[in-house]
């Protein structure tokens, strides 16, 4: 079955329609922007508290505390960073995303490293009235994919479900916030 791709722009960002029935495609503008404003959010957290915690690794070594032992900071930098993060996704993750773990990772680049630049490429679908997918196509290492199922849940729109992929794949893997 051949694919329906509608190219539109959302403040200089190119998004590909796919299979969106023109009723839907005015929910671009409400359910992206904040999509994305989240991710760059979390990318934000996410760098500093790689960067504080590359820090405590320099103190640790000024202070002679052995490589396989955690600076004392650490576990309360961990809790902040937990903290944090579940005060970020609050309202705009749903509990069903949030049960699969969140605040698990912290690395250089963040996970969501691409919203920080313009060469990402989204998909828009929309063909049910409570229920969107988000995909955003992007290089790291290898060329990958993040699938976000976003859904209307008690009159607000939640990220319900994040997946990964790789570009060269057909197979989603299910993953945490």
């Amino acid at each position: 079955m051949k694919q329906k791709l509608e190219v539109v722009e959302i403040t200089e960002m190119n998004i590909i329609m796919k299979n969106t029935p023109e009723t839907y495609k005015k929910m671009v503008d409400e359910i992206i922007p904040p999509l994305l404003e989240l991710l760059k959010g979390l990318t934000l957290l996410e760098e500093e508290i790689f960067k504080r915690n590359h820090e405590l690794d320099v103190e640790k070594s000024i202070l002679k505390i052995p490589p396989n032992q955690i600076h004392p900071k650490w576990k309360e930098l961990m809790t902040e960073y937990e903290n944090r993060f579940e005060e970020m996704v609050t309202g705009k993750v749903s509990e069903n995303l949030m049960s699969k773990g969140y605040a698990t990772h912290y690395g250089n680049p963040s996970e969501y490293f691409y919203v920080n630049h313009d060469d990402f490429l989204l998909e828009f679908t929309m063909q049910q009235e409570e229920m969107a997918v988000i995909v955003i196509h992007y290089q790291g290492a290898v060329d990958m994919k993040h699938k976000f199922m976003m859904r209307m849940i008690n009159k607000k729109w939640l990220v319900d479900e994040k997946y990964y992929g790789f570009e060269d794949e057909t197979h989603w893997y299910e993953d945490s916030i």
